[in-house]
């Protein structure tokens, strides 16, 4: 069976027609006799043509398209249905060059509303992020062919929203502590379910058909051969939940494999100290504490008490630098209160550990060295800023021990 060529695209008032200069020419004029028997009309200077016959071609010399007579010019690159195409069709790289202003806006807009360092939590900003900024330049992605440079400005452009709320350029543990994937595992999610629900699709759909129809067919060339669609179990997941289960263990996978080679090459000390779920946000952002205890503790994850210029520690250890390890054994912070916290593996930092054994659920009653680790990071917190005068907390702790517990109910 020979499918049925197809030769135009409607959708509302927004149409594609293509073809030969005559069969294109022929239905230019056919939409202009249907604008005539409804009384509507088409703007030509809102339309335009892509791969027009060369005007130097003795067949198409002094040739033009025409509606109602007026020219249509002829232009590298159109944008349809929001989607950029050229002369070779599809452009992926478009659409980084087409939304990213318009993400940007979106986030000066939130900016000012709450999303920044000083507004929202670090995990309602990131939800934030999720929600009305990422979804901008995300549209068009599952259909789109992008190289190694594409992906590139893509993670920077998240990288710059994610540092705007953040207040650093370092995002790296940000984005890995709220749950926020690598821009090139979310291409390979999007193309996936676009594949994997094209499978349940009707014959007659536009995908199919034009799959079917078509002499190369990006669907078939290049949207199934994804890695992570080629990672899909067989018979297909059934159900939207296995679906997400595979992406999160494959995504995990992934992750753990880079942290292995951080583990080898020394590198990325902190972020290799966060959990190492990649779909789970880190309890810190969520479990029940005042601003200032979740602030310290969001600021020992990034790093920020360690990541000034070297400085001195002003306790009575002369010539102590402050860094990380020096916190463990220094002299300003009563050492009862390491007591308390659960004794780390050999080469891991007695804080971090600490904190990767936090529950994950506010329910559960939280563990006994709760207070005392929030005591260290308060004494942190005024070893790292002397000149300021940072109140203790009375009860630290106590807005977790007061919450209702699931063991007590």
């Amino acid at each position: 069976m020979v499918p049925t060529p197809l030769n135009c695209l409607l959708f509302a008032d927004d149409v594609a027609v293509f073809g030969t200069k005559e069969e294109v020419q022929g239905m230019l004029d056919l939409a202009a006799e249907h604008s005539f028997s409804l009384g509507y009309r088409w703007n030509p200077k809102k339309c335009a043509v892509l791969n027009a016959p060369s005007p130097t071609s003795s067949s198409s010399r002094g040739f033009s398209f025409t509606l109602y007579g007026e020219a249509i010019p002829t232009v590298q690159q159109f944008t349809y249905l929001g989607m950029e195409f050229n002369q070779k069709g599809l452009y992926g790289p478009g659409i980084l060059e087409k939304r990213s202003g318009a993400a940007l806006s979106t986030v000066n807009l939130l900016t000012s509303s709450g999303m920044n360092r000083n507004g929202f939590s670090l995990l309602f900003c990131s939800r934030l992020y999720t929600c009305f900024i990422r979804p901008k330049f995300e549209y068009g992605l599952a259909i789109s062919k992008l190289s190694a440079p594409d992906f590139k400005a893509l993670e920077d452009l998240q990288n710059k929203v994610v540092s705007t709320f953040l207040g650093s350029r370092h995002t790296n543990v940000a984005k890995h502590i709220t749950c926020l994937p690598m821009m090139r595992f979310r291409y390979d999610s999007l193309v996936t379910r676009f594949v994997y629900r094209a499978t349940y699709l009707p014959e007659d759909s536009l995908v199919l058909l034009l799959r079917d129809t078509l002499r190369q067919s990006r669907m078939v060339d290049l949207l199934q051969k994804n890695p992570l669609y080629l990672s899909l179990p067989n018979p297909l997941p059934e159900t939207p939940l296995l679906l997400r289960k595979h992406f999160q263990q494959y995504y995990q996978d992934q992750r753990d494999s880079i942290r292995e080679g951080f583990a080898r090459s020394g590198k990325q000390v902190l972020l290799r100290a966060c959990r190492p779920s990649t779909s789970k946000p880190d309890p810190i952002l969520y479990l029940p504490m005042n601003n200032y205890a979740r602030s310290r503790l969001v600021r020992w994850r990034l790093g920020r008490f360690t990541s000034m210029a070297r400085v001195e520690c002003p306790c009575q250890d002369f010539g102590a630098m402050i860094s990380r390890s020096h916190f463990l054994h220094c002299r300003a912070i009563d050492p009862d209160l390491f007591l308390s916290l659960p004794a780390a593996p050999p080469g891991v930092n007695q804080l971090d550990f600490a904190l990767n054994q936090l529950p994950t659920k506010a329910s559960i009653h939280p563990p006994a060295f709760w207070s005392d680790l929030l005591a260290i990071l308060w004494y942190i917190d005024t070893l790292c800023h002397p000149s300021k005068t940072i109140p203790p907390d009375p009860s630290p702790g106590d807005s977790w021990f007061s919450y209702p517990l699931a063991e007590l109910a």
